[in-house]
């Protein structure tokens, strides 16, 4: 008979998105919270991994770069939608430009207000092709029945 593995279920999707952290060997993440991304840093509270707010986003992307070089596994940088993804390029620009690996995590608006130009929405794959190798954009709300971030 085959052996019956408990299958894991998370809250929101911001809880698959720390367990991967967790599981990627991510010791700290850094940046601001915001509403697009906060039941991220909730997860975060209860997970191994150290917050270190900061002041601007572009230091987010500076200190996940300095982790990146020093240790050779990519530093995290999350941060709110629109202008918190927006401050994020000059940094991710450096990173790129210094071969830094770096992981950005950036809020966004529900994909049903992209078309309504709610407040913060912008199209930041776009905006982030110039400075990043690879770029993305997730659906979490599939993967944790429904709740997104």
């Amino acid at each position: 008979m085959d052996k019956q593995y408990p299958v894991r279920q998370w809250a929101h999707g911001a809880d698959l998105v720390v367990s991967q952290l967790e599981a990627q060997g991510v010791r700290q993440v850094f940046g601001i919270p915001g509403a697009k991304i906060d039941k991220v840093f909730d997860s975060l509270l209860d997970s191994s991994i150290r917050i270190i707010p900061v002041r601007h986003e572009a230091n987010a992307a500076f200190m996940a770069a300095a982790v990146g070089r020093i240790t050779g596994k990519a530093g995290v940088a999350l941060v709110t939608s629109g202008p918190g993804c927006s401050n994020l390029i000059t940094g991710m620009a450096t990173a790129n430009s210094e071969g830094d690996p770096v992981v950005a995590l950036g809020g966004a608006v529900k994909r049903a207000d992209k078309a309504k130009q709610v407040h913060q929405s912008m199209d930041t794959v776009a905006m982030f092709s110039p400075v990043t190798q690879i770029r993305g954009r997730s659906d979490l709300a599939g993967c944790a029945g429904g709740s997104g971030f």
